[in-house]
C-alpha cells in the first residue's frame, strides 16, 4: 500500500473513531434513571444538547443544575470534550504515522546510499577491510561514485 493511500486509510480512520467516540458520549432516559450520578457532565450537556424529549431534557437540566452546571454552560463543556477526543485521535495517528515512516524509511535523512553500498569504502572516514583509512579510495571520492 503506498504512503498516500495509507495516509489516507488512517486519516479516515482516526475520522470514523472519532465520530464514534462522540456518538457514544451521549446517554439513555434508562442509564440515567437507573444512575444519575454516575454520569459524567459533558455526556450529560451532550445529552441535553441533542435530546429531542423535552421531560428528560428536564431531568438532566435538574442533575446538572445539582452539579453546579447551567444550561448556557454546556455547548462549551461540549466542545472542551470534542477537542479533547480530536487530539486523542490526533495523537494516535501521528503515532501510527510515526511508526510507519519508520519501518518503510519514508522521512530520508542518514545516508541510505551507504547502507545498500556494497564494499567497506563508501565515504572518506570508512576503514578498508585491510583497516586503513580509505581516504582518496571512497566511492564518494571518485567522479562516479561507485
Amino acid at each position: 500500500m503506498g504512503d498516500f493511500v495509507q495516509s489516507h486509510v488512517l486519516r479516515t480512520g482516526g475520522v470514523l473513531v472519532l465520530s464514534c467516540l462522540l456518538a457514544a458520549c451521549t446517554t439513555s432516559r434508562e442509564a440515567f434513571k437507573a444512575n444519575p450520578k454516575s454520569i459524567d457532565k459533558p455526556t450529560l450537556c451532550r445529552t441535553f444538547l441533542q435530546s429531542q424529549d423535552p421531560p428528560f431534557q428536564q431531568d438532566i437540566l435538574k442533575e446538572l443544575n445539582r452539579r453546579g452546571v447551567q444550561a448556557y454552560d454546556c455547548p462549551q463543556m461540549v466542545q472542551n470534550q470534542d477537542q479533547a477526543a480530536a487530539a486523542l485521535v490526533a495523537v494516535a495517528l501521528v503515532g501510527t504515522a510515526v511508526a510507519v515512516c519508520a519501518n518503510n524509511n519514508c522521512g530520508g535523512g542518514g545516508y541510505p546510499p551507504y547502507r545498500r553500498y556494497p564494499g567497506n569504502c563508501y565515504s572518506y572516514y570508512d576503514r578498508a577491510a585491510d583497516g586503513s583509512l580509505c581516504g582518496n579510495r571512497s566511492a564518494m571520492s571518485r567522479p562516479g561514485g561507485w
